[in-house]
């Protein structure tokens, strides 16, 4: 009855978002568009994104201000949950909100060091943004250096764990990016257990010690197969939490001489009892399918607990990926069924 009283009325709420989200023959459809003017307007009649796309012209919106605007419909929905939450409920989205703050900053960072488009978000997501977070956004989009970036970011925890980084000779821009991604997870695994409490603390801990511990695997994986990375440098990668991992199988991996032995390694931990024959080269296929599977559990077992509020986000992140890669299919005129298979569908 308590998770009744307490998610009832955001649990509603999810509902009728859900009913919005695409379903698997909006994507075949807007695969098989001639052209990105063709899936904005029928884009535009989708009413999840109506409003979106109302006063925009299909045929002069360029990719990276579509990828804005996309952006722009998931702080929307993060809003509207945000105004049916109790306050101690509000106070675990403030602090989720963490992981969207992320996400602008990698994007704002590979301006910087690529030298690209400066504008940021676009003006109307950067005062929506702001009323969850503490980063000087208006500051943010006009950053053009490092030092500039870090200003922007006073008095937030981010400026300190990257500040680190200007004392390091030629930092890259994979440094800081894996430097936020640790603040981020250390800060929410330790941050958790002060806003949530019985079941919805074990629900959380659940996904997201999940997705610590394939993190941790698939970032291993990568630096010993891609970037030959010595032992030292792939320690220093890995998110210092361990949940279904035990410490040794982490040292394990990281100390493992070759990609067979690292498999073998991976075959004997707790995830390959979930997966059968699970190798490294599955991880990232893996590590999505898993993490859907939790949140789709959690939320079907629990309807009326934080389950309904961060599956619902997780499925809208993977629908604004999925429409990502849709629409760059239709840009670059690639075959409906080509562009599909990049989405799963």
């Amino acid at each position: 009855m308590g998770g009744l009283m307490s998610y009832g009325a955001i649990a509603t709420k999810i509902r009728a978002m859900e009913s919005r989200l695409l379903d698997e023959e909006d994507y075949r459809r807007l695969a098989s568009m001639e052209n990105i003017s063709q899936a904005l307007t029928y884009l535009k009649r989708i009413p999840a994104y109506e409003n979106l796309f109302r006063n925009q012209s299909e045929t002069h919106i360029q990719q990276v201000d579509l990828e804005r605007l996309l952006v722009g419909t998931l702080f929307h929905d993060f809003t509207k949950i945000y105004r049916f939450c109790d306050k101690r409920q509000k106070k675990f989205l403030d602090l989720y909100f963490a992981r969207y703050e992320v996400r602008i900053l990698k994007r704002s960072l590979r301006r910087i060091f690529n030298h690209g488009d400066r504008t940021g978000e676009v003006r109307e997501q950067r005062s929506l943004v702001q009323k969850f977070s503490d980063i000087h956004m208006e500051e943010l989009a006009q950053a053009e250096t490092i030092p500039q970036f870090l200003e922007a970011l006073r008095g937030t925890g981010y400026k300190k764990a990257l500040s680190g980084l200007l004392q390091v000779d030629r930092a890259t821009l994979f440094d800081y990016e894996m430097t936020l991604d640790l603040y981020y997870f250390s800060e929410m695994w330790k941050q958790k257990d002060k806003f949530l409490k019985g079941k919805d603390l074990e629900l959380l801990t659940r996904s997201f010690g999940s997705q610590i511990d394939l993190l941790n695997m698939m970032w291993i994986y990568r630096a010993k197969k891609y970037y030959q990375l010595p032992n030292a440098s792939i320690f220093a990668l890995v998110i210092p939490i361990s949940y279904r991992l035990r410490d040794s199988e982490i040292r394990d991996m990281v100390m493992a001489e070759g990609q067979h032995e690292l498999d073998q390694v991976v075959q004997h931990t707790y995830y390959r009892k979930k997966f059968l024959n699970m190798t490294g080269d599955d991880l990232e296929k893996f590590y999505s399918r898993f993490l859907k599977k939790i949140y789709m559990e959690e939320r079907r077992k629990n309807p009326y607990s934080i389950a309904a509020v961060t599956a619902y986000l997780y499925d809208k992140e993977e629908e604004l990926d999925k429409l990502t890669t849709v629409l760059e299919g239709v840009r670059y005129k690639l075959p409906p069924q080509e562009t599909l298979a990049y989405v799963g569908q």
